[in-house]
């Protein structure tokens, strides 16, 4: 293993997958779906099983000169991973509140391949009539992996809606009643040397063990 890689596994329990209301139209499931992509966490792609994330590769022997790492430790980059979730996480929160207009505030925190994902969510969002309301809490934060070379980190984290609630045009409360409260989550940030800070380049739910 690349001594720039570095992974940190969580304590196993048993992983349980969220249900979706068998009582919304498939338009309906879609948009709420789409646009929790940023919010609630309960998106079409999220509540599938994926893969654990696998390291990035390391340069070929002799094909780069030792570059300066980009973090001086793994604490300094699970810091620097949470700081800049925790700001995604409220700005994506924010726009929900706001009924998903002005959606473009959220592109300087996210990658350019992840900006067209969030974007679609909050439009469905949007078109749907929904906001949200309340804040997610998210804690028990820890390193999956990090890369020195590539500015790649990824994270562990649990994200708590037990606050958050999905309002829409009628002024209603249609949060589906079966979510699960407290979701495992990876997420995938990436360095981006222009504004020398990690971007959101991904999250979903863990299809591992729960070890929230």
């Amino acid at each position: 293993m690349d001594n720039d890689v570095n992974r940190v596994r969580p304590s196993p329990r048993v992983f349980r997958m969220p249900s979706t209301s068998p009582t919304r139209s498939r338009a309906r499931a879609r948009a709420v779906a789409l646009g929790a992509s940023a919010l609630l966490a309960l998106t079409l792609a999220g509540c599938a099983p994926g893969s654990e994330p696998a390291p990035t590769p390391s340069p070929a022997p002799g094909t780069t000169d030792a570059a300066e790492p980009i973090f001086a430790s793994d604490e300094e980059a699970l810091a620097a991973a949470e700081k800049a979730y925790e700001a995604y996480e409220y700005l994506s929160l924010e726009i929900g509140q706001d009924g998903s207009f002005d959606v473009e505030r959220i592109l300087p925190l996210v990658t350019e391949k992840y900006a067209a994902e969030v974007i679609e969510g909050f439009e469905a969002f949007r078109e749907a009539g929904l906001r949200t309301t309340g804040r997610n809490v998210i804690d028990s934060v820890s390193l999956v992996e990090t890369n020195n070379q590539s500015g790649d980190v990824s994270i562990y984290l649990c994200r708590d809606v037990s606050g958050t609630a999905v309002i829409n045009s009628a002024n209603e409360d249609v949060t589906p009643a079966d979510r699960d409260l407290r979701m495992p989550m990876v997420a995938k940030l990436t360095f981006d040397p222009e504004s020398e800070a990690l971007l959101v380049d991904g999250s979903e739910l863990w299809p591992g063990d729960d070890f929230c």
